[in-house]
């Protein structure tokens, strides 16, 4: 059987961890008695001081954006020093793992983990292939990709462009798009449906997926939804208990509910049932929501990483970037233009993404490669 180790993370966003599963699930079904995979945490190789900063990574980004966003350009311009450092202070852990494991392949999926390792396997003349699945959109930081590695699997066109003109063979890139995990896809087999399995002439239901955001915004969100469209608003806070505390009560006294919800496992279905998605421009977000078939309107995207993935969305007519809070409004206005000509619209491109139902194509690429 071969063996495969993915190098993930589990407190620096939701999305290494979210792609990490879906490799999971993926070779589970497709390669079960073939392929096995092991997951571990590369932050844990650096010892507490890296386990300490993985775990700032979501108070970094929630209070203090700006500071995450020089830290991002940092990276740009500080490629070989990151990951020298880096090197040197996660070797004996992933050499221990390797020795143990000994696995017929590598896959990074986190950025910070490609140059450092490839290093040490350059270094120690490992025979172990290393793939990197990148799962970031489009703003990519220059850590993320190296010329050593076998294999670069690219989430979008543009990234594949960006890291070619960065000086990566295109013969080492495979453009597939973001693997999402098991339930994120369409109940609707055919593009032909989705005009009939769409939400024409009910109550609109609008989806919030809250990442980090103020509860005052949210408040002025969910009130002006309430009061310009007839709407069902459902919150999804996730672990954020005061998010969750505070607008529960604060709506329990008014006419209307939004139901909120903590965290949940429903996701999928939460997506299914919807008719718009409102969230920021997470890359794994955004892209589950596209699997789906649910227009997403952008309220935002966290400084680095994520500040191109609102443009991405509306230049392919996945969904709409909003300017500012009150934007959002427009953009719901314009996908209920024309009895709702736009929103069926916006489904049927997101049918039609490239981008979309790629997990078993990744996984069936890689097991190729083995």
């Amino acid at each position: 059987m071969k063996k495969i180790l993915i190098i993930s993370s589990e407190y620096t966003g939701h999305g290494h961890k979210s792609v990490h599963t879906a490799l999971i699930q993926g070779f589970e079904k497709l390669y079960k008695d073939k392929i096995e995979c092991k997951v571990v945490n590369g932050f844990t190789f650096g010892g507490a001081e890296f386990i300490a900063a993985e775990r700032l990574y979501n108070t970094c980004v929630k209070y203090f954006p700006n500071l995450w966003n020089r830290i991002f350009r940092f990276s740009f311009k500080n490629k070989d020093f990151l990951n020298k450092n880096n090197s040197f202070n996660i070797k004996r852990r992933f050499l221990k793992i390797i020795k143990e494991y000994n696995p017929d392949l590598i896959i990074n999926v986190h950025p910070l983990f490609s140059g450092s390792l490839l290093n040490i396997i350059e270094k120690k003349k490992l025979n172990i292939k290393f793939f990197i699945i990148i799962t970031d959109l489009i703003t990519i930081t220059k850590i993320w990709f190296d010329n050593r590695a076998d294999k670069i699997i690219s989430p979008s066109k543009e990234a594949t462009e960006y890291m070619i003109k960065n000086g990566i063979d295109r013969e080492k890139i495979a453009t597939f798009g973001l693997p999402v995990r098991e339930g994120f896809n369409p109940k609707i087999s055919s593009k032909e449906k989705i005009r009939e399995n769409t939400n024409i002439n009910g109550k609109l239901k609008i989806l919030i997926l809250n990442n980090s955001e103020k509860n005052k915004r949210l408040i002025y969100i969910i009130k002006n939804l309430y009061s310009k469209f007839n709407c069902e608003v459902t919150l999804i806070c996730g672990r954020n208990k005061n998010t969750f505390n505070k607008l529960t009560s604060f709506f329990s006294s008014k006419s209307y509910a939004p139901k909120i919800i903590g965290y949940t496992q429903e996701i999928p279905k939460l997506f299914s049932e919807n008719d718009i998605l409102i969230t920021r421009a997470g890359p794994t977000a955004i892209i589950e929501a596209v699997n789906c078939l649910i227009p997403v309107i952008s309220m935002g995207a966290l400084p680095g990483q994520e500040e191109e993935n609102p443009i991405y969305l509306q230049q392919n007519g996945l969904g709409y970037s909003a300017d500012s809070t009150d934007d959002i409004f427009n953009k719901i206005e314009l996908l209920l233009e024309n009895n709702r000509e736009n929103l069926i619209k916006m489904r049927e491109n997101q049918f039609d993404y490239y981008g979309r139902d790629v997990r078993e194509k990744i996984v069936n690429y890689i097991a190729e490669k083995l």
